[in-house]
């Protein structure tokens, strides 16, 4: 009987240990929200649970690429915008630059203003975003892209490298642009492509001399014309008499001539060319009354507008005595005229505007990605939540009829401790 009373009383205490221990398994479980606590609970659940929240820690890194990719390609639409309103502020100070009535003092003012635009294109090309990363320096995201150096000189110190993040298991996006290629490579006309800094340098340089430039030398029946020569190479421009245009080329070295006038007269336009050696000067006399015009002037190697241009002609109009006629016309390469850096201004917010569209489209791609992506974490949050997350109602009552049953057991084993031999025999 005394082994008896032993064994009852230990199953009894292993059966409250027992109870009391999925008792606080449910607790754990009503308390947290969650249906698996330990692997044990449910090894087949804890493992597909597991891969899902590998899943779901992906998805969340792409989203978080999604919105780094996208604040920095906003940040760089927001420059080109900019730049794009330098530019159009550029070509209305080129309109107002192109007007015979502004006196040196109004172009001094028009060219400062074109130099401020200069200095602003140089900081928006140096922009970084929040994180401190310059977005126009390729790979070499901490380094300024633009420098100047003691000349004053704009450099690209960055690479052509695009930076990119991966936004699914399969794409990734590109997350700056290439300064070089945005600031440094401007393809205007025939010339060899620029960059934007000297795009303003030439506006500023060709307002401060159109005060000296015209855009034709002309003269009523007869002219000297005198070439000064700083850039020997070929030199073109395209004379007009009475009968007719012809384009001239030459190549000149030194300061001869001779191969101008030869090509003048064989064009047989009505005009015909000499050369003064005491004076140095080519005249041209027109065959009949009609006039003598000069344009289009182009010299190898001025690709840049000057500020003080050294390669030009000059004509002097002169009456059938040999007095000249008014004043001198000094014609400089068409790359001086105030007409062709509007051109350029025209190309080059082109240039941007192709810029500006990568960068929509990208916006585009991440703005449907990240849509994709949202649907991805709601799906994988609800396969996770079916397995992984507790039914609390269903918990409660099992908590509820778990422990109705252990004070029931408790109770009754209170009674039967109590119960002595003579009772049990009675």
């Amino acid at each position: 009987m005394q082994i008896s009373s032993k064994l009852f009383n230990q199953q009894q205490v292993n059966q409250f240990s027992e109870i009391n221990s999925e008792l606080q398994s449910l607790q754990g479980k009503i308390s947290s929200g969650k249906n698996i606590l330990v692997a044990s609970d449910d090894p087949v659940g804890s493992v597909e649970l597991s891969g899902m929240k590998v899943v779901k820690e992906q998805i969340d890194q792409y989203i978080k690429n999604v919105d780094t990719s996208d604040s920095r390609m906003k940040n760089i639409d927001v420059n080109l915008e900019n730049l794009t309103s330098l530019m159009v502020r550029a070509n209305e100070l080129m309109i107002q630059a192109s007007s015979d009535v502004l006196g040196a003092s109004d172009r001094e003012a028009i060219a400062i203003e074109m130099d401020q635009l200069k200095e602003q294109a140089f900081g928006l090309a140096n922009q970084q975003d929040a994180s401190g990363v310059f977005l126009f320096s390729g790979y070499k995201s901490k380094i300024q892209p633009f420098v100047k150096d003691i000349s004053g000189k704009i450099n690209y110190k960055g690479d052509r490298g695009v930076t990119s993040l991966a936004v699914s298991e399969s794409m990734v996006v590109e997350t700056n642009l290439d300064g070089g290629s945005l600031f440094q490579n401007i393809k205007v006309g025939s010339n060899k492509p620029i960059s934007m800094f000297t795009l303003f340098e030439n506006m500023s340089n060709s307002i401060r001399t159109a005060a000296q430039a015209v855009y034709a030398l002309e003269a009523p029946t007869s002219a000297e014309i005198e070439i000064t020569n700083n850039n020997y190479g070929n030199w073109s421009f395209d004379i007009t008499g009475n009968e007719g245009t012809a384009s001239i080329s030459s190549e000149l070295i030194g300061d001869d001539p001779i191969d101008i006038i030869t090509k003048i007269n064989a064009a047989d336009i009505g005009i015909t060319a000499s050369f003064s050696e005491n004076e140095g000067k080519i005249k041209l006399v027109s065959n009949q009354e009609g006039l003598i015009k000069i344009e289009n002037l182009e010299i190898e190697g001025i690709e840049n507008a000057e500020k003080s241009p050294t390669s030009f002609i000059t004509l002097n109009a002169i009456d059938s005595t040999g007095s000249t006629i008014g004043r001198s016309q000094t014609l400089y390469d068409t790359n001086q005229l105030t007409s062709s850096q509007l051109n350029n201004i025209s190309e080059t917010q082109v240039h941007i505007a192709n810029f500006r569209g990568k960068v929509g489209a990208r916006l585009n791609l991440l703005e449907r990605q990240k849509e994709t992506l949202n649907e991805r974490d709601i799906a994988i949050q609800k396969d996770m939540s079916k397995i992984g997350d507790a039914d609390l109602a269903k918990l409660v009552t099992e908590m509820q009829t778990m422990m109705t049953s252990l004070q029931a057991s408790q109770q009754a084993f209170v009674k039967i401790s109590n119960l002595n031999l003579f009772e049990f025999i009675r």
